[in-house]
């Protein structure tokens, strides 16, 4: 298989706005509910860092409405979009388990659905990493994997498109946001289709 981060690039690349336009009609609710906990809870004018942000929408556009908003993606046709989708928010192109950013950067961070795109190996690193950029009782709002499994998908939303993902299962990822110093908010299981994925509110203990 070739390099895991040059298929999900690529994918995302691929796709462009029909992987926005695909899920377009996938309970979008559930992602108002979700940033409006968060945002209920940061303060105003907080800074925050979205990881795998794809083209801004919903999450940059709710947020960098009312907060400093920075959004971090591997696909740089996704980043193009994003800019034009929501020019009052910052975009770079970046692979999110290589970024350096000081201690105590943000108030609050947000992955939903992006982190399970990294290798497994990487993982336990990035969420320590996440861990320091935040301030102290900063918020992290991600979901990943509720099962474990790695590997990839041929014709990802439309035909010729090949994606690859890498997640441990959700008892896992909860060892290792509390290993890591963060206090569970709260965890639930979201269905989609036949499975799921696991969502975590977590906070950094101060």
């Amino acid at each position: 298989m070739k390099n895991p981060k040059l298929i999900v690039q690529q994918g995302y690349d691929r796709l462009g706005s029909r992987y926005r336009e695909h899920y377009e009609n996938a309970n979008p609710e559930r992602y108002v509910d979700w940033l409006t906990k968060l945002a209920q809870l940061l303060p105003s004018n907080a800074n925050l860092l979205e990881l795998g942000c794809a083209d801004g929408i919903p999450t940059a556009r709710f947020l960098s409405q009312g907060f400093k908003y920075l959004g971090i993606d591997i696909s740089p046709v996704q980043i193009e979009l994003a800019r034009t989708n929501v020019p009052n928010a910052h975009f770079e192109v970046a692979d999110m388990s290589i970024l350096s950013f000081p201690a105590s950067s943000f108030e609050g961070i947000i992955a939903l659905y992006s982190i399970i795109h990294v290798p497994l190996a990487e993982q336990p690193a990035l969420i320590k990493a996440v861990y320091q950029w935040l301030k102290p009782n900063g918020y992290f709002l991600c979901v990943v994997g509720a099962d474990e499994w790695t590997g990839t998908e041929a014709n990802w939303i439309e035909s010729g498109t090949l994606m690859y993902w890498s997640q441990a299962d959700a008892a896992t990822y909860q060892s290792w946001f509390i290993e890591s110093g963060f206090k569970i908010v709260e965890h639930c299981f979201v269905p989609e289709g036949t499975s799921g994925h696991a969502f975590f509110f977590v906070q950094k203990i101060a």
